[in-house]
C-alpha cells in the first residue's frame, strides 16, 4: 500500500512537471544557415480577440549556443490569414538576449501563417510558420472559453 500511495505521488509529480512545461515546447524549432530560430505563440493555447502575438528566439547553434542580437533591425515578421497579410513590427523582449516578440490580436480562428525575412548577420532568411503544421496552436474562437 505505501509503495502505491509513493508512485501516485511520483506520478502527480511528473504530471504537473508536464503541464508547467508543454507550453513552453509549443514552438518550431528550425536551422538557417548558423542560427537556430524556435519560433510560436507568445501564449498558447492562443485564441481569438485575446492579445498575444509571436514569439521568436535565435541562437547560434553549434558550440556557442550564443543569443543573436539586434535583428530587430534587419529581420522583418508578416503575418498572413487566407490571402490577408499584415507586417508585424518586431522588438527585443527585454532583459532575454535572442528573444524578439510582435503584438497580435488575432480576430478569426483558424491557422496564421509567420513569414520571417531579412538577414541574420551574412545569412538571408526567408522562413514561414504555420500553425497548420502542427508545432505550435492554431487559433481558437474564444468562445471555446467564455462563461457564462
Amino acid at each position: 500500500m505505501k509503495h502505491s500511495r509513493l508512485a501516485l505521488i511520483a506520478l502527480v509529480a511528473v504530471l504537473a512537471i508536464v503541464a508547467l512545461v508543454l507550453p513552453t515546447i509549443a514552438h518550431e524549432g528550425r536551422e538557417v544557415g548558423e542560427f537556430e530560430i524556435e519560433f510560436g505563440w507568445r501564449v498558447e493555447p492562443a485564441y481569438t480577440t485575446l492579445f498575444n502575438g509571436p514569439e521568436f528566439t535565435v541562437k547560434e547553434h553549434g558550440g556557442s549556443e550564443a543569443p543573436v542580437l539586434g535583428l530587430e533591425d534587419t529581420l522583418q515578421l508578416e503575418v498572413i490569414y487566407g490571402d490577408r497579410t499584415k507586417l508585424l513590427r518586431i522588438r527585443p523582449v527585454f532583459d532575454t538576449p535572442g528573444h524578439y516578440t510582435a503584438d497580435l490580436i488575432p480576430t478569426q480562428p483558424g491557422d496564421y501563417t509567420f513569414r520571417i525575412v531579412g538577414k541574420i548577420g551574412d545569412t538571408d532568411v526567408d522562413e514561414s510558420f504555420s500553425s497548420a503544421d502542427g508545432e505550435f496552436d492554431t487559433v481558437e474562437p474564444i468562445s471555446d472559453i467564455q462563461f457564462p
